[in-house]
């Protein structure tokens, strides 16, 4: 280290410069920590400078450092001796410090040092330590690393014109990385020129002057650098306030910790204030809920696995010459038949480009069905299937291998057959066989409607769980016991408030809407509350977000609704809490497992298809997922507490009206449909506390105004009148079950018995 320090810093006359990089960092982390001092009010600490009550900011006294220090460079050092430089580089560096942490003051011309517009001080610092790190290393930028040395070698007016053109070139490439948004590419480039030919080509940053003026035409443009920014910028900016934080202290937090309001309850005691949402944990859950619902390209996994093929046939084709070389070490004498070898790979290789056909022939069909016959919901649940594009990527892989192979065989000459590569190919052929078992498998299932809603119903049930996470029977025990010993309340109307819990705005109001398409659709897909409750608790202002996960979100659209003080909010972090989709499946919210059910019902319905008993069937799904949902959304409605978030959230009375009121419409003139209604809401009558009662007593009466409407005849409105858990599996249905079960061979007391005579009379 002490070699490298004198070679490149000592020798290379760049001491003064060390000391001034020096001075500077140590400057800039006393001034943070006084400040942070200062801020937490620390008895011992000295404080402000405030001669006379004048608060005078060290900016001032970084000014004058500055000022005596740089004249005195231009006009006192002697540069034989570095002593007085070392010093006034120094000095120069402790004022530049002083000043560059209070940039942000000068730039807006008022004390925002805590604000979230006091950030720029410390991007102000980081750049001045970057640029001069770079001049300590000795690389120096466009202009000043010998570009006119070659003029100075030939005195022509062509190199000359050369260099003017190199040089404007360069500077333009910066000229359009900066208006693209990246300043940190633009700066860096300016020291790296390859930095600014990466910069200049990508696309431009959303909301940057080259975004405004280039692609304001240019939806698909727009919507891929918005993916751009939120995908890979914006963990980067994080990872930056997190640093800069950690040196300088929170921005965008009053001084002042205001002394939160308690709330009286009944029994007048404080409410505990709700706590913020941890960073951390709430960045990893986000995270994983982004994987999870991202949208897979059918393509890749097929496009890797050919690739992987094409790098492992030539690898294997290698080994195999290895191996066919006798006069080697590991030369082994192969007994295959060349001839016979030849026309098995030709078979594995026409086998697999059949399969190929025959996995696509079986997803189209799938999808076209799935579409026509069941629901349009379940053909993006087909498409995500990891069998689909594991068959075809593994099928195309074994005839690529095998091509090659083959191709090799044919065209080197070779006296004897490959022993490593054929076997291998045999192997992924083998595969290949029982990933078309496994395909064949998942098409007959899309096929079979029973083995399809149970497969829907599994993925609903794993997204209640998550949806509802807290829930334990534990926890539910503990509820019925407070519910039947307090009153009974009066539940609220079906037609409730689309803000159930409103709330006074806390100042002005600001409405943010959606500007920024995102490629991968408009269907709110998830909502980050977590981060959203943290950015509310931060910024002093209350959220209302406003769209249901699962709607169509149009251009322009209103997203959040912020009460409150408007200087800190930021709109793009409020974005990068939302995730978009084309469809709302059941892996996303309960209500779209629902909502999918509910489709098969409504296609076994229709007068084209006309399948009560499929729809009995996802009737039988839907009270089951029913059943799973009400007392959870039973323990969340009676848990949540006052937040400064609001927002639109389903029901139950939702969860009711999803999974019965379309079959009721359809259901018309199908008694066995209606029986099995009827069952469900008995049955959730006969679960659910009275305070869950109101929406399933609503349809119940809806229920029985449509049968007197339908049906005429008195044998079929007792038909469709009683319950049934099986639609139509006896004439009371569930009514009248119970019915005397004699086992064995009857005998005369028996007989007796049944006629309510006493034994032995």
């Amino acid at each position: 280290m002490g070699t490298w320090f004198t070679e490149t810093v000592v020798d290379n006359g760049r001491l003064p410069l060390f000391f001034l990089l020096v001075s500077f960092l140590l400057a800039f982390l006393f001034i943070r920590f006084s400040v942070r001092m200062i801020r937490a009010e620390v008895s011992w600490w000295p404080g402000n400078v405030t001669p006379g009550g004048m608060h005078i900011h060290h900016v001032m006294f970084g000014l004058v450092m500055v000022l005596v220090s740089g004249f005195a460079l231009v006009a006192i050092a002697n540069y034989e001796t570095p002593v007085a430089n070392c010093i006034l580089a120094s000095v120069f560096g402790i004022g530049s410090a002083l000043m560059l942490d209070e940039f942000a003051l000068i730039l807006h011309l008022r004390d925002v040092y805590w604000a979230e517009e006091g950030r720029s001080s410390i991007d102000a610092v980081f750049v001045a330590v970057a640029i001069s790190g770079l001049y300590l290393l000795g690389v120096h930028p466009i202009g000043f690393t010998g570009d006119f040395d070659v003029y100075q070698q030939d005195r022509s007016l062509i190199t000359l014109a050369l260099v003017l053109f190199g040089l404007a070139l360069q500077l333009g490439l910066a000229a359009i990385t900066l208006l693209k948004g990246k300043l940190w590419t633009g700066l860096v480039g300016l020291f790296f020129t390859p930095l600014l030919i990466v910069g200049a080509i990508r696309l431009g940053r959303p909301l940057s002057p080259w975004d405004r003026w280039r692609y304001a035409d240019k939806p698909g443009k727009r919507a891929k650098a918005f993916t751009r920014e939120k995908r890979f910028r914006e963990p980067v900016i994080r990872a930056k306030i997190f640093v800069q934080e950690a040196l300088s202290g929170r921005f965008g937090v009053p001084i002042e910790t205001a002394t939160p309001t308690a709330a009286v309850t009944v029994s007048d005691q404080p409410v505990p204030v709700a706590k913020v949402p941890n960073r951390v944990l709430t960045a990893i859950r986000w995270n994983h809920t982004r994987r999870r619902l991202r949208r897979t390209p059918t393509w890749r996994l097929p496009m890797i696995l050919v690739s992987l093929s094409i790098v492992l046939a030539a690898l294997l084709v290698d080994l195999d010459g290895e191996l066919g070389n006798t006069d080697s070490a590991v030369g082994i004498e192969s007994t295959f038949d060349i001839g016979a070898t030849a026309t098995l790979l030709a078979v594995i290789a026409g086998g697999m480009i059949t399969l190929t056909g025959l996995v696509f022939t079986a997803i189209t069909l799938a999808m076209q069905f799935g579409a026509s016959q069941i629901s349009v919901r379940v053909v993006p649940m087909l498409q995500q299937e990891a069998i689909m594009r594991w068959s075809i990527g593994m099928f195309l892989s074994t005839f690529v291998v095998a091509v090659i192979i083959a191709s090799d065989l044919a065209l080197s000459g070779e006296s004897t057959a490959p022993v490593l590569s054929t076997s291998i190919a045999i192997l992924l052929a083998f595969v290949s066989a029982f990933l078309f078992i496994a395909l064949v498998a998942r098409v007959g299932m899309v096929l079979n409607s029973s083995r399809l809603l149970r497969w829907i119903a599994a993925q609903s049930r794993s997204s209640i769980v998550r949806t509802y996470p807290g829930f334990t029977e534990e926890m539910e025990q503990g509820r019925r016991e407070i519910v039947s010993a307090a009153p009974v309340l009066t539940p609220p109307p079906l037609a409730a408030s689309r803000d159930p819990h409103k709330f006074e705005p806390l100042g002005s109001s600001t409405t943010v809407r959606l500007r920024q398409l995102s490629p991968d659709g408009r269907i709110l897909l998830a909502v980050n509350l977590a981060g959203i409750e943290r950015l509310a608790a931060v910024w002093g202002v209350t959220i209302e977000v406003l769209p249901y996960v699962g709607e169509f979100v149009a251009q322009d659209a209103a997203l959040f609704e912020v009460n409150g003080p408007q200087l800190r909010v930021r709109p793009h972090q409020l974005m990068a809490c939302l995730i978009f989709g084309d469809t709302h499946s059941p892996t996303v919210s309960p209500a779209a497992g629902l909502q999918a059910i509910v489709d098969i019902a409504l296609k076994a319905l229709s007068p084209a298809i006309n399948d009560p008993g499929r729809a009995v069937q996802a009737i039988d799904h839907l009270e089951d997922l029913l059943l799973t949902l009400a007392p959870r959304v039973r323990l969340e409605a009676s848990d949540s507490v006052s937040t400064r978030i609001r927002g639109t959230t389903r029901t139950w009375a939702d969860y009711v009206a999803i999974s019965t009121d379309e079959i009721r419409h359809f259901s018309t003139n199908s008694a066995q449909v209606q029986r099995r209604l009827r069952s469900l809401l008995d049955t959730l009558l006969g679960y659910c506390p009275a305070e869950q009662h109101a929406p399933l007593v609503a349809r119940v009466h809806a229920l029985d105004a449509q049968i007197a409407r339908e049906w005429t005849g008195e044998l079929d409105i007792a038909l469709a009148s009683v319950a049934d858990p099986q639609g139509l599996g006896s004439e009371n249905g569930s009514a009248g079950r119970t019915h005397p079960l004699v086992l064995g061979v009857p005998t005369v007391e028996t007989d007796k018995s049944a006629a309510g005579e006493k034994p032995g009379n």
